[in-house]
């Protein structure tokens, strides 16, 4: 019994980790966007709602376009990328653990 609830505990404390963040993600979700389209320079253009990324712009297209220069930043491709590896180990961990709480294991 004291097993199960150790790995009802670390299903619960894994399970949790990935929600929030899954719960980051989605919250942060135009943050990540701006930062992958932000990593060359590029040329943001609001058309009415919506929001429209150039790369590779310069200020003068970007001027001709109404749109507001960024010039790049090629270290914010990492933001995305850890929080992949992130989500990735966190709920690889969690499925496994709950796999085991389940009771379902691995024919061998």
């Amino acid at each position: 019994m004291a097993t199960s609830q150790a790995s009802l505990g670390k299903a619960l404390l894994w399970g949790g980790i990935t929600a929030v963040l899954y719960w980051g993600l989605f919250k942060y979700a135009g943050d990540f966007i701006r930062l992958a389209h932000t990593t060359l320079d590029a040329c943001v253009v609001q058309e009415g709602v919506k929001t429209v990324y150039y790369n590779k712009a310069t200020a003068e297209v970007c001027a001709a376009q109404g749109g507001t220069f960024i010039e790049g930043t090629w270290w914010y491709v990492f933001a995305p990328i850890a929080l992949a590896f992130a989500l990735s180990y966190t709920h690889g961990i969690f499925t496994g653990v709950f796999w085991d709480v389940i009771g379902l294991k691995a024919k061998k």
